[in-house]
């Protein structure tokens, strides 16, 4: 360099290499929410499946989706992984949560998960199960159906206790409020179904 040459003021290496870094980014970024788009289709599915009384069918759907999910894990350290993957890991644990139930177990250790995600799985799970409660008393199945309202609660009263704030469990608040709203309806509509039945005998 001669002694009138002005080197330029752009670190065109360290340039370079950021402009490489956030297409690796970009990359990720574009198969997560691809993955995020397939987990929750399967696990909606489940859920679906569940309702139709095909037991199988759901477990399957969610061993797919669980498949997916452990690729969708691999993805944790990208600043992008939460806000993308929240919902599709909520409606996954929802699913898990409603199959657990209808088939009498205790929900599994979602310990891999965003703890946030976690809690509104389950609150939306109240609503699954509100649903199942409802078809129950259609079909005159009412011991059944407040096994359903016993379950709903039994998620209520633990949920509850979460008050954190909105920024540390984002819509947890809202969820809660709703799950008590269902809750009391579902209330309501079991004491109905009651005095149909009987009526009837």
């Amino acid at each position: 360099m001669s002694e009138t040459e002005i080197p330029g003021i752009v670190n065109e290496k360290e340039l370079k290499d950021i402009y490489k870094e956030l297409e690796e980014q970009e990359k990720a970024r574009e198969e997560i929410i691809k993955l995020c788009r397939e987990l929750r289709i399967k696990s909606t599915k489940a859920i679906s499946k569940a309702h139709a009384g095909d037991v199988e069918g759901a477990e399957n759907f969610l061993k797919e989706a669980e498949e997916i999910l452990n690729r969708v894990l691999r993805y944790k350290q990208y600043p992008f992984y939460r806000p993308i993957s929240g919902e599709a890991m909520q409606e996954y644990v929802e699913s898990v949560v409603f199959l657990s139930f209808l088939k009498r177990k205790t929900a599994p250790d979602f310990a891999d998960l965003e703890a946030p995600y976690i809690l509104t799985g389950y609150a939306d799970a109240v609503g699954e199960i509100r649903r199942h409660a409802l078809d129950l008393m259609r079909e005159g199945m009412v011991e059944r159906a407040e096994e359903c309202l016993h379950a709903m609660e039994e998620i209520y009263s633990h949920l509850v206790q979460f008050s954190f704030p909105e920024k540390i469990v984002p819509g947890l608040r809202h969820k809660v409020d709703v799950a008590r709203n269902l809750i009391d309806r579902t209330k309501s509509d079991l004491l109905s179904a009651k005095l149909i039945s009987l009526l009837k005998e």
